[in-house]
């Protein structure tokens, strides 16, 4: 672990300069738990939307609710247990990895924009 200080919310995102996010809640390696672990079945923590509007992709417990998001939009990958983390690393290619950073760059720009807050409103308006 290397500390690399505080920094404002503004200058955070400048900071960020490592290949992937981890989102991860827990006392255990096996899976997230404890209340913020099983929370993450259920809500957007504001860790993801951090490390992929600042273009880093993520690295979430396959059970977390944006598991999905992050598969089906390539921004990442998902791993059960944190034992898994280095054979899901050592089996990604070179070029998955750039590929998967080009998906956060436009998952990033349209966070950004105010895309996925528009689209929400428009889908509840229309319903």
């Amino acid at each position: 672990m290397n500390y690399k200080g505080q920094f404002s919310p503004t200058d955070l995102p400048a900071h960020m300069d490592e290949n992937f996010g981890l989102v991860w809640h827990g006392t255990s390696v096996d899976t997230c738990d404890g209340v913020f672990g099983r929370y993450l079945k259920w809500n957007n923590p504001h860790k993801t939307s951090l490390y992929l509007s600042s273009g880093l992709p993520v690295i979430i417990w396959d059970q977390a609710a944006l598991a999905d998001f992050v598969l089906e939009n390539g921004v990442g990958i998902t791993i059960s247990s944190l034992n898994d983390l280095n054979d899901k690393l050592d089996a990604l290619t070179e070029e998955e990895y750039r590929q998967m950073h080009d998906n956060v760059q436009k998952v990033a720009n349209q966070m950004r924009t105010g895309y996925y807050i528009t689209h929400a409103m428009e889908k509840m308006i229309n319903n």
